[in-house]
């Protein structure tokens, strides 16, 4: 297993009053991963929940082959949002998710078709989104972007067809970026989402990122469930 740095703990607390809950979300480094790169959770995810899964791989030319995880019902399947693959100088970036997962993971194998030096992972799991058929259309992605001479990093257009939890992974030069716009986009320190969002275009520009940097950006969008119920508080810690 290589040696895993937690980045950042975003767990949100309290009852969430939006049909799509987060129930947690968090970035870790894999470090010397070779070609599996390990992530542990930091609770078991709950039964139904969708789970994204979205590396940045620190390593030019090698690919995400396949996601598997330790549930113990049996290991979930996870698919690779089509559209959503983006790439930079340093490495490509993905989205890969698994619907109405069986429950209790606390780990998941990235693995890869060559030897990394290292790898940025994220995860997020959310509850309250549809248990089949989640993915609303394809993914869309910015390779190799260039911020502009104010520093905003402007992310690809991605359009949905019902009221969707919409996911935005990306990757940049430092300085990173320090928020997002436009409302209601929520700005984390690898990525950004939008929670019930109705159906429409979606487009995050990033801000605070260093004028002239490159970055690269995949952005991928999940239907909510059809009827869907107040959910359990999200874990403290």
């Amino acid at each position: 297993m290589g040696k895993k740095l937690l980045v950042a703990l975003l767990l949100l607390g309290g009852l969430d009053l939006s049909a799509q809950t987060v129930v947690q979300q968090f970035a870790a480094v894999s470090a010397g991963a070779g070609t599996v790169s390990d992530m542990d959770l930091v609770s078991p995810t709950l039964k139904g929940s969708v789970l994204i899964a979205m590396p940045v791989l620190l390593s030019p030319g090698v690919k995400v082959l396949s996601v598997t995880d330790n549930a113990p019902e049996g290991g979930n399947t996870y698919k690779e949002v089509p559209g959503a693959t983006s790439s930079c100088p340093n490495g490509p970036l993905d989205i890969w998710y698994c619907e109405n997962c069986h429950p209790g993971v606390t780990e998941l194998k990235f693995h890869l078709s060559g030897h990394v030096k290292s790898s940025i992972n994220s995860f997020l799991e959310v509850s309250n989104l549809a248990l089949s058929s989640v993915l609303d259309g394809e993914g869309a992605q910015v390779s190799n972007g260039t911020a502009t001479s104010a520093g905003l990093l402007v992310g690809p257009k991605i359009a949905t067809t019902a009221t969707d939890f919409v996911i935005a992974r990306y990757s940049a030069n430092p300085p990173i970026p320090t928020g997002v716009t436009p409302a209601p986009w929520v700005y984390k320190t690898s990525y950004a989402y939008v929670l019930d969002g109705p159906q429409g275009t979606y487009q995050p520009t990033l801000t605070g990122g260093k004028p002239g940097g490159n970055f690269c950006m995949g952005l991928a969008a999940f239907k909510t469930a059809a009827s869907a119920s107040t959910s359990r508080p999200a874990a403290k810690h």
